[in-house]
């Protein structure tokens, strides 16, 4: 497939743009999009990690005094400085993540509102009950659900052998089993 702006180089790189729920993507040649806005995220090995930076809002060239501070933080244990870190979009060590984390916290909740992830509420929950209630309840109503098949199944194996003492007391268990599950 041709580039849709030179019409000459194959198109290598896909930009999809959704504007105002509207999406149309767009194939171009890496000179091409070298051009366009997006051409700093194009021109290095690990592109995302550009991306993260810049949407966190850390761009090297930011330089007021605060910015100025925090990019001379430095690990103690490798000794990269949080300057390098916007600047190669990677850590250098595990110790990293604790030493630069409260500035990226602060980025994240500068931009999302909270640094915490909620997610979206499961249409099944109830109101009060947290996701894990909701879950080991469910699992508890499976093995019930699996313990009524059980005594169903042997019910009818004692029935079918004319065992009825038996079968009286899978029906009692029965009975009890479901008035615990809620079953009428």
């Amino acid at each position: 497939m041709l580039c849709e702006r030179c019409k000459i180089r194959e198109a290598s790189v896909v930009l999809t743009e959704v504007v105002n729920g509207v999406r149309t993507e767009h194939n171009l040649c890496s000179q091409c999009a070298t051009e366009t806005d997006l051409g700093q995220y194009l021109d290095t090995d690990f592109p995302f990690a550009k991306i993260l930076s810049g949407i966190l809002g850390i761009t090297p060239e930011a330089q007021d005094p605060q910015t100025e501070k925090m990019n001379q933080l430095a690990c103690p244990t490798c000794k990269m400085t949080y300057g390098e870190f916007i600047k190669n979009s990677r850590f250098g060590c595990p110790d990293c993540y604790d030493t630069f984390g409260l500035l990226l916290n602060h980025n994240i909740q500068k931009l999302q509102g909270s640094d915490t992830h909620v997610g979206k509420r499961p249409l099944y929950q109830k109101n009060g009950e947290s996701h894990a209630q909701n879950v080991e309840s469910a699992r508890e109503m499976e093995t019930k659900e699996e313990k009524l098949a059980i005594l169903t199944s042997r019910l009818q194996e004692a029935i079918e052998e004319e065992e009825y003492e038996s079968a009286a007391k899978y029906r009692d268990e029965i009975k009890a089993l479901k008035e615990d599950m809620g079953i009428a």
